[in-house]
């Protein structure tokens, strides 16, 4: 460093390592978990290779999740392949969400290896591998569509997904896109005791319209098949629609096909959209009118669009730094016989 009279003066500059341990602790409340939260323990510099171990459990009304995480950024450096493990131990209740009886329990114990790629700043892609041995109980007949149903499975898979992102925020997004491809194939030849493939292919588009209006839609849709023998998918894997992160103004789980009891059994084939005006109001509240519709079916080829169901709504969001908490209210365009022609929906963040 040079000195005001041209002369060099020496310097000393200490620097220290901030800490690497972190400690992330939630709470929340939503319509069909009830009281849900969390904590997160980890620690960002494993032997200061920027290596991540974390430790983090969640629990609501509902569930009950254990994961144990651990990250490495360079598994291959000549590639650049972060490395992902994760150990997971749940347990989960599924209610109805009209009389919250219990529809079935599942406990969960999965491995998960999984390696990522940017092959752009937008693009990102990743390919995992889960075993999970599931015991599925407690199922209302209703429910019981094949012999995976009920009792315990090993599910060996491999998951392929692209992802493109370029939202300006992931939490709050007010311009961009997000598209997302997520193949699922589990096989014998992964060891596993049941066989099936799904896909899933879901994008949502943001826009600024003018001021703190934004305009938000999303498309989802996804198909499946059971094989060897049985078409329909394990119980733990069919897709489900209604409630408030998809077809809003219908209950939880209640569209597409259902028992001779009037419970639903999910189903191998969606589709759904979603629309929204969001506007800012004053001190972090926001104003929300969306139209959802959506449907599930049994079968891939039994997919028809005019079986769409659809509602509409109005919302209220409250930013956190976390997203925005949500109140929304959903009313069906065409009510059928024994149904309730609205639902209000509440939980943390955008439903897309």
């Amino acid at each position: 460093e040079r000195g005001g009279d041209g002369h060099d003066v020496d310097m000393l500059v200490s620097v220290r390592e901030g800490s690497f341990g972190t400690i992330d602790l939630g709470i929340g409340y939503a319509d069909y978990e009830r009281l849900r939260g969390f904590v997160e323990v980890g620690h960002n510099n494993l032997n200061g290779l920027n290596r991540r171990l974390s430790l983090r459990f969640e629990a609501s009304t509902l569930t009950r999740r254990g994961i144990l995480g651990y990250r490495d950024p360079w598994l291959l450096s000549d590639y650049r392949l972060p490395l992902r493990v994760a150990l997971l131990q749940e347990y989960v209740k599924k209610l109805d969400a009209e009389s919250r009886d219990t529809r079935y329990e599942s406990d969960r114990t999965s491995v998960v290896l999984g390696v990522e790629r940017d092959f752009t700043e937008f693009l990102k892609g990743t390919l995992n591998y889960e075993y999970s041995y599931v015991d599925t109980y407690n199922v209302r007949p209703g429910e019981v569509l094949s012999r995976n149903d009920v009792g315990t499975l090993g599910i060996s898979s491999l998951s392929p997904s692209l992802a493109r992102d370029t939202r300006d925020n992931p939490f709050n997004p007010k311009s961009g896109s997000l598209t997302t491809l997520t193949v699922k194939v589990a096989s014998n030849l992964f060891l596993s005791e049941v066989r099936f493939y799904k896909a899933t292919l879901q994008g949502s588009v943001y826009q600024k319209i003018f001021g703190p209006l934004v305009g938000a839609v999303a498309l989802r849709g996804g198909i499946g098949r059971g094989l060897g023998g049985i078409d329909d998918l394990p119980l733990v894997e069919r897709f489900f629609l209604g409630g408030g992160k998809s077809v809003r103004g219908f209950a939880q789980d209640s569209l597409g096909p259902q028992s001779s009891d009037g419970d639903p059994t999910g189903g191998n084939a969606f589709v759904s959209a979603s629309t929204e005006l969001r506007t800012d109001l004053f001190w972090g509240v926001g104003l929300v009118l969306f139209i959802d519709g959506g449907n599930v079916w049994s079968r891939n080829n039994e997919v028809d669009m005019r079986d769409l169901r659809y509602a509409w709504g109005t919302g209220l969001r409250y930013e956190t730094p976390v997203g925005p908490f949500r109140l929304d209210y959903g009313r069906k365009f065409d009510v059928k016989e024994g149904e309730d022609p609205d639902e209000i929906h509440f939980s943390l963040g955008h439903a897309f």
